[in-house]
């Protein structure tokens, strides 16, 4: 029972607060805007949906290749620590194949939405 009144009194919380922050926090900034003469710009920099996504993919690239290096690094540590032993090797092998494979995937989606941006920009 006790469970139970800790759980309504936590619902009870999150609703009021949803409430509140769906209420004022809009009417916040937009009285912010008025009062400072400030508005809110576009933080994408991105003027149309192909500027969008050649965006998101180029960010997905600068975050994931220094994270397949490490992966490319990590299989050659492990061709090394391998010394021979069959099961070891597979393992390394495996694992290069993927990271390559990721890598791949990777900078081919990055080369694929540029070409369609630069396809659409064109028209």
């Amino acid at each position: 029972m006790k469970k139970f009144i800790h759980i309504k009194n936590i619902l009870s919380q999150i609703i009021f607060w949803g409430i509140i922050n769906i209420v004022l926090i809009p009417r916040a900034f937009a009285l912010q805007g008025e009062t400072t003469g400030t508005t809110l710009t576009n933080p994408l920099n991105a003027q149309s949906f192909s500027d969008l996504v050649l965006s998101i993919a180029k960010l997905a690239a600068q975050i994931g290749i220094p994270i397949a290096a490490i992966f490319i690094i990590y299989s050659g540590l492990l061709f090394v620590a391998a010394r021979g032993n069959e099961d070891q090797l597979i393992k390394a092998k495996t694992n290069f194949m993927w990271a390559m494979i990721g890598t791949a995937i990777l900078l081919g989606a990055w080369v694929i939405a540029d070409a369609i941006s630069t396809t659409i920009k064109n028209f």
